[in-house]
């Protein structure tokens, strides 16, 4: 078979016997050799320009400015790695891409912006540190937990408007811990909750963050 592009090249050296049906065998024409890699030039700009689609290409290093895909599928996703080829990324519809692992769709975003998740999810718990005043930096976690040492007053930085989680509050062996919110935070009935203080005690706050200076939360007191 001729070979007229790159995907046509064998990785077997010696089964690449021409260019484009030019003959390149051993004791070929020297002309056919000027003409062969006059070809192998044009077939090489046809890939840097588009004109020819590679089947596949594997890298090891390197960059891809830009780049064309297929679709792929969930089981064979168009970008992919050589270890571990039906993980990775396809496009599952119009509009629509979707990662792939051991060949299961588990995220898709589609043409609106809607995510759609197909397993269970899970958010990191921070564990901020006991002091007279706790500001929580709310970019480094949805979830945080504290045990109390001190009275304190808590406060956020770095909200993010639709961000939600959950504060776990727990008393030290001593107990008798009290907290404070700031004016950001607004409670059910302008009424911020009290604390449980006995010692090793457990509440939760549960927010929502509806400004970087609002959040609406409701405690749950007591868990035992």
């Amino acid at each position: 078979m001729a070979k007229n592009s790159w995907n046509d090249y064998s990785t077997t050296a010696s089964s690449n016997t021409d260019i484009g049906g030019i003959d390149i065998s051993e004791g070929c024409s020297p002309a056919n050799i000027n003409d062969a890699l006059r070809f192998q030039m044009k077939a090489t700009a046809d890939v840097v320009a588009g004109t020819t689609t590679l089947s596949s290409l594997s890298l090891t290093t390197g960059n891809i400015t830009t780049g064309v895909f297929g679709d792929g599928a969930v089981g064979t996703p168009s970008i992919t790695n050589t270890g571990d080829t039906d993980t990775g990324l396809y496009f599952s519809g119009a509009d629509e891409i979707s990662l792939t692992t051991a060949g299961t769709q588990r995220l898709s975003v589609n043409s609106s912006g809607h995510l759609n998740h197909n397993g269970s999810a899970s958010a990191d718990i921070n564990a901020l540190t006991s002091s007279t005043a706790i500001t929580i930096d709310m970019s480094t976690a949805q979830n945080h937990s504290v045990t109390l040492a001190h009275n304190t007053t808590f406060d956020i930085s770095n909200g993010t408007a639709g961000q939600t989680g959950s504060i776990i509050i727990t008393q030290d062996g001593t107990g008798s811990r009290t907290a404070s919110f700031s004016s950001k935070f607004k409670f059910a009935g302008a009424t911020a909750p009290t604390l449980t203080t006995t010692a090793s005690a457990v509440d939760r706050i549960d927010y929502i963050i509806v400004s970087s200076t609002l959040i609406h939360a409701v405690a749950t007191l007591n868990l035992s």
